[in-house]
């Protein structure tokens, strides 16, 4: 390979800003233990899609994605709460995919990105490494750990372009209001603020709590959504941006038309007919994190923060913040998240997502050990 005369002219942010995110295309799983890590779930997707997916006619793989199958899924998914039209819908190679797009869209020179630590991790890093400013208001201990509102808007002045908030949370799985998103709308309305609301662990929270009852009032909200967490389609790729579509008209001129295969179309359409299917799932993984809390009600090592029963994910935090609890946890053949993969998180804490119930026991009995050891 030749040598440069001179350095290629790369952004300074790339260089300069290093990448933390605990998502990776490989999977170091304990012989003989559960993956507590990846936020799919561990249920997988409806059952009722294997007959749609051994249905699907292949030479549809030929000519470019056109199916609106989706877009179909999603009206009636939301009929009710939203009467979305197509060009509310931006799709998207998952959700994380939908968010670069967007934050591209608000990437002016000095913009400055409000957002709630921790939280999603990814976002942060594309933030920051786009050359955006990105400020946040912390979850307090002393709270529990749980969303504050007030001290939200506190922090929302002229300076602020964009305001991201995941909801459910990601780690804490905490469920926020929608009077209290309503709330942000209001106050970033009157400084000229877009708000992102990541709904990608939505699904498992009530859609009465979902800012898309929202949509149709507020200009500068932004939904984004994934049928890569409770639908159980990680691998499928399929996110969607619900957004006015003046906003949308936007996002469309920076992606390109393709975007989500004509298979997961097709299949992402089908799944959203059988939401029947995470209620299920949501029972079990109720069942396990009210378990969960009853070994932590004794006196020990770890506590959970605010965390709502229906959401798969929690974090878990060491009293003796020396304690490296990823380890602690590999060590028992539980594979998490390591808490230092979130900003304001140190080594004594780890996000878990709960696994299927037949596997609970292994997981349940490590946190047991742990705790009370």
């Amino acid at each position: 390979m030749k040598n440069l005369n001179k350095p290629l002219k790369i952004r300074e942010e790339l260089q300069n800003q290093e990448k933390i995110s605990y998502a990776s295309d490989i999977i170091a799983l304990p012989r003989g233990g559960i993956d507590c890590s990846e936020g799919c779930n561990p249920y997988g997707f409806p059952p009722s899609l294997e007959m749609a997916m051994h249905n699907f006619d292949i030479h549809r793989f030929g000519p470019y994605p056109h199916s609106q199958a989706i877009y179909e899924g999603l009206t009636e998914y939301w009929k009710g709460y939203s009467n979305i039209e197509r060009d509310n819908v931006l799709l998207s190679d998952g959700s994380i995919n939908a968010l670069y797009t967007v934050f591209n869209v608000f990437n002016s020179k000095g913009a400055v990105v409000l957002g709630i630590s921790p939280q999603f991790t990814d976002a942060e890093m594309f933030i920051k490494i786009s050359g955006m400013e990105y400020r946040s208001v912390p979850l307090r201990k002393e709270r529990n750990y749980r969303f504050d509102p007030d001290e939200f808007i506190e922090n929302i002045d002229e300076s602020v372009s964009l305001i991201y908030i995941d909801n459910p949370n990601n780690p804490t799985g905490q469920v926020i209001s929608l009077y209290a998103i309503e709330k942000i709308l209001n106050r970033a309305i009157e400084v000229g603020a877009a708000v992102i609301v990541d709904e990608a662990y939505g699904d498992f929270m009530p859609n009465q709590n979902s800012s898309m009852q929202l949509t149709e009032e507020y200009p500068n909200l932004i939904m984004i959504r994934s049928l890569s967490k409770a639908f159980g389609l990680a691998g499928l790729r399929i996110g969607y941006v619900i957004a006015p579509k003046q906003l949308i008209s936007y996002m469309r001129k920076i992606t390109n038309p393709y975007q989500v295969s004509e298979f997961a179309r097709e299949m992402g359409g089908e799944a959203l007919k059988h939401s029947e299917n995470i209620w299920k799932n949501i029972v079990d993984f109720s069942t396990m994190k009210r378990e969960i809390r009853d070994v932590l009600k004794e006196s020990g090592n770890l506590f959970m923060p605010e965390s709502s029963d229906t959401v798969s994910i929690f974090l878990l935090i060491h009293k003796d913040e020396t304690v490296d609890l990823y380890k602690e946890f590999l060590d028992k053949k539980i594979l998490s998240v390591p808490g230092v993969d979130f900003n304001t998180l140190g080594k004594n804490s780890v996000r878990i997502r709960l696994p299927r119930i037949e596997d609970f026991d292994l997981l349940l009995n490590a946190i047991k050990a742990i705790h009370l050891g």
